[in-house]
């Protein structure tokens, strides 16, 4: 395989995140794992609200990755585990990786965390949060082995059974 850059994604790569987002929710092995987000979201993604990360391999995208800040709107996860007000605004949701049949294998959601938290280490960000389908235990592992915990299994996005993941940033946090 071909070397797989990782790169912060732009306004023009939104079509190409949507088309991979729509291919993933087409083949995902189990509906309920795959919570699809419109292009509304993902355009305040790479606006404002977080960022979105590539990776590209000669010139593709062929997969993504989605860090939402959440602030205090509704779906902050910290509201899920009952945290102050102060650590709601130190949340950040690592939402989701996509990545294409063809590049898949290559450890692309560990590189996207790594990436994602790097970029994020310095900044007030403290709480890393994610969910998880209990049965996808692929990404379950990897964000175990990233070192979140699964800190509450609950129903979200329509219904559907998660696991929040949760990292706690720390003053020996280092990459």
């Amino acid at each position: 395989m071909k070397e797989i850059k990782i790169q912060k994604a732009d306004k023009q790569d939104i079509d190409a995140v949507m088309q991979l987002m729509m291919e993933a929710k087409q083949k995902v092995k189990d509906p309920q794992w795959f919570a699809m987000d419109n292009r509304d979201y993902v355009e305040k993604r790479v606006k404002k609200h977080g960022f979105i990360l590539k990776a590209c391999q000669e010139g593709k995208i062929v997969g993504f990755f989605i860090v939402d800040i959440p602030g205090r709107e509704k779906e902050n996860l910290g509201y899920d585990l009952g945290y102050s007000e102060e650590k709601l605004e130190q949340v950040v949701h690592m939402d989701y990786a996509v990545v294409s049949k063809e590049a898949q294998g290559y450890g692309l959601q560990k590189r996207f965390v790594e990436e994602a938290e790097k970029r994020l280490c310095k900044t007030k960000y403290k709480y890393f949060l994610a969910t998880v389908h209990p049965d996808n235990v692929y990404s379950r592992r990897n964000m175990v082995q990233m070192g979140y915990r699964e800190a509450k299994q609950l129903l979200k996005y329509g219904g559907m059974p998660r696991i929040i993941m949760e990292k706690k940033k720390t003053d020996d946090f280092r990459f």
